[in-house]
């Protein structure tokens, strides 16, 4: 479990916060330059996303994310990562590359056993995204299936 007196929580609440008062009254919907420009937290600038699908803010220190995004889907180009929905409504996030010790592996881990909430970003068009607080669960095996 997340530990509330953690400086992180208090940056993840107020990233909650930002999302629900710039993203709650589109029905989630948030432009990328406004994630990317973040918001002012004691002082410093934090930003939603960065280059990666996996972002934490350097103001963070835990380790664990904050946010994970996927790609607008392109038409004619197949997609970076096989990120999909279930057939139960349930976002299937893969790692990143092949490495499961990369740090951002190693944090989504960290989100999962401890369940500090994250906001998960969809790709909706190139430049807009929809936005949820999430947890992470593990993911039910079934007899004769593995990935």
């Amino acid at each position: 479990m997340i530990v509330d007196d953690h400086p992180d929580q208090a940056v993840r609440s107020a990233a909650f916060a930002f999302l629900d008062q710039h993203a709650g009254r589109q029905g989630g919907v948030i432009s990328r330059s406004k994630l990317e420009q973040g918001f002012v937290f004691e002082g410093r600038q934090v930003p939603l996303v960065g280059p990666q699908g996996i972002f934490k803010p350097a103001v963070m220190s835990a380790g664990i994310p904050l946010t994970i995004t996927t790609a607008a889907p392109v038409a004619g180009r197949p997609r970076s990562y096989e990120d999909d929905m279930t057939e139960d409504g349930l976002l299937r996030y893969r790692y990143r590359g092949t490495d499961p010790n990369h740090h951002e592996n190693v944090g989504l881990r960290r989100a999962l056993q401890t369940q500090a909430p994250l906001i998960y970003l969809e790709g909706l068009v190139p430049g807009a995204l929809r936005g949820a607080v999430a947890r992470l669960r593990r993911r039910r095996r079934r007899r004769g299936h593995c990935r």
